[in-house]
C-alpha cells in the first residue's frame, strides 16, 4: 500500500479562506463624504535674511566667464584639464567629511 503524497492537503481550507473572504467582502461597505468647500489659508513670513536674498541685485554667477567658456566651445578651443577636476572633487569630498 503506498500513499500518494501529490494530492493538496490544502484544497479544503483554501475552499474555507475563500468563502470567508467572498463574506467579508459583501459585509464591507465604505462611504466617503467628500467637501468640495474646503478653506486653505496659510500664512507664510519670511526671514530678513530671505528677503534680502530674494532683493539682492549681486550675482554669484560670473557671466564674463560664462561668456568665454561659451565662445571657447564655440571656436572648439577650450582645454579641460580633468586632473584640476578630479583634485578639486577629491577637496569637495574631504571637506564634507571633516565638517
Amino acid at each position: 500500500m503506498s500513499i500518494d503524497a501529490t494530492k493538496l492537503v490544502t484544497a479544503v481550507s483554501g475552499l474555507l479562506n475563500r468563502d470567508l473572504i467572498n463574506g467579508q467582502n459583501k459585509e464591507t461597505k465604505a462611504s466617503v463624504q467628500t467637501s468640495n468647500s474646503l478653506n486653505l489659508n496659510s500664512n507664510v513670513k519670511l526671514s530678513q535674511n530671505t528677503i534680502a536674498l530674494l532683493h539682492s541685485t549681486e550675482n554669484d554667477i560670473d557671466i564674463s566667464k560664462i561668456e568665454k567658456i561659451k565662445q571657447a566651445i564655440t571656436n572648439g578651443n577650450l582645454v579641460i584639464n580633468p586632473n584640476k577636476i578630479a583634485d578639486e572633487i577629491i577637496k569637495q569630498t574631504l571637506e564634507e567629511i571633516e565638517s
